[in-house]
């Protein structure tokens, strides 16, 4: 019933200005004959002349605005028929797929989530371009996105002039290096800061000792026994691990939640993985992941 209200709604928003356009020109059109009798007449008085005007105006402009009204609310009805047909543009036929594939890959961190907490072992996967260590055995090869927080010295060059000639010249000419010095300085000190760098896609790998991601056409490793800190945010499609040798390090994307698990589990151990604070999202019926 809901859905039928719904669309009555919508089309009411189309037709009833498409209804109003042609009796606003009618009733308006009819006022400017009226009027124009009886100025001819001289049974009105010339300020009767700007009500003419006014009619004429609205017969014009209150007709246009009706008609735009009516044809901005049926194309919206049209997009909603078009949607509820099935018949959906590229870029909402990229959105659905986007939320499908969130929704999919939600569901398989949620069931490996449960699947760890009963102490089953996933099933494992083979990595031909990797050399596995002693006893190492993967479980996850999918794209995610790479990030890593450090600062940085930028370097920055000042600019030196002399000037001669007039005493306020030479001021404002000081004055000017100095700030486009001090500019140049705030930029380097901004750029500088610790920040998320190295934003790129990368592949990501999972297994029972570490983590490996292939960037700028290397394999990097980052071992649960050199972590010193975890931040399984999956509400927010992330992963950050701290070590003590190397910057923080930050993975995102929709396969991000099951590599999460994954390393609370390398990292805390079993009973964690249904304890985790930050797991519990995962475990909660009914929750509806976007991303």
């Amino acid at each position: 019933m809901g859905g039928i209200s719904a669309r009555r709604r919508r089309h009411l928003r189309w037709a009833v200005p498409l209804a109003t356009a042609p009796a606003i020109y009618v009733a308006a059109m009819l006022g400017v004959a009226w009027t124009e009798q009886g100025l001819d007449r001289g049974a009105l008085g010339a300020g009767w002349a700007w009500a003419a005007m006014l009619l004429l105006l609205l017969a014009v402009v209150g007709t246009v605005m009706a008609l735009v009204r009516a044809a901005r609310a049926g194309y919206r009805a049209f997009r909603h028929w078009r949607r509820d047909s099935g018949h959906l543009t590229k870029s909402e036929r990229a959105a659905a797929r986007r939320v499908a594939s969130s929704a999919t890959a939600w569901e398989e961190a949620r069931v490996l989530q449960a699947s760890l907490a009963r102490h089953e072992v996933p099933p494992s996967i083979s990595i031909w371009d990797v050399v596995p260590n002693p006893g190492e055995v993967f479980f996850l090869d999918v794209p995610a996105h790479y990030a890593r927080h450090y600062g940085m010295e930028v370097p920055y060059s000042q600019t030196s002039a002399f000037y001669y000639g007039r005493p306020a010249f030479v001021l404002a000419g000081v004055g000017l290096t100095a700030m486009s010095n001090a500019s140049r300085r705030r930029a380097a000190a901004s750029q500088g800061v610790a920040q998320w760098r190295e934003h790129q896609p990368c592949r990501l790998v999972v297994s029972n000792q570490r983590l490996l991601c292939r960037v700028g056409g290397r394999w990097l490793s980052f071992h649960y026994s050199a972590m010193t800190a975890v931040y399984p945010e999956v509400g927010d499609w992330t992963l950050i691990t701290q070590y003590g040798a190397t910057s923080p390090l930050m993975f995102s994307g929709l396969h991000v939640p099951a590599a999460a698990v994954f390393t609370v589990l390398g990292t805390h151990g079993p009973d964690a993985v249904a304890a985790h604070p930050s797991l519990q999202l995962l475990a909660a019926a009914g929750v509806s992941a976007h991303h």
